[in-house]
């Protein structure tokens, strides 16, 4: 594995846990899109629209350019369904964490993230360099799942 700065892996983390926030912001501002639209799917694809507009300024103005159309015609199948896991998850939101709320939708959300993750690991899958499963990682999703089941109690 690459040795990291100190400064990167700082940096890394303040990145991670901003996404975590972020995670929690997004259902309430694509539920409040959703109010003024009349299905869930148009505020999804308002969602994603405002973001591809926004990636392809970026694009433009860091002068990105396009990507090669050879090197991408070897990437495995299944790394052409980011979008669509995307999609799923902002359209799932704004259909179930209004019922949840923010703090249930997110532990089970989270709990979901942290079992694949632990599969994905385990085996190697996807690009990911092999992390058997041990103890530790085994109380510690415990841990998670126990938490996602006392804030999923009324």
């Amino acid at each position: 594995m690459e040795k990291f700065s100190t400064a990167l892996i700082a940096l890394s983390l303040v990145g991670a846990l901003g996404a975590g926030g972020v995670m929690a912001l997004q259902p309430a501002v694509n539920g409040k899109l959703a109010s003024h639209c009349e299905h869930a799917l148009q505020a999804s694809i308002i969602s994603f629209g405002t973001g591809f507009t926004a990636l392809l300024l970026i694009g433009i103005l860091l002068r990105i350019g396009l990507p090669v159309p050879d090197k991408l015609r070897m990437l495995p199948w299944w790394a052409w369904t980011g979008g669509l896991l995307g999609t799923y998850m902002v359209t799932v939101s704004l259909l179930v964490a209004p019922r949840l709320g923010a703090t249930r939708w997110l532990a089970l959300v989270l709990t979901g993230q942290i079992v694949l993750s632990l599969v994905l690991d385990h085996f190697g899958l996807l690009g990911f360099n092999k992390q058997p499963v041990n103890w530790e990682r085994t109380l510690g999703i415990s841990l998670v799942i126990a938490g996602a089941w006392l804030v999923m109690r009324r």
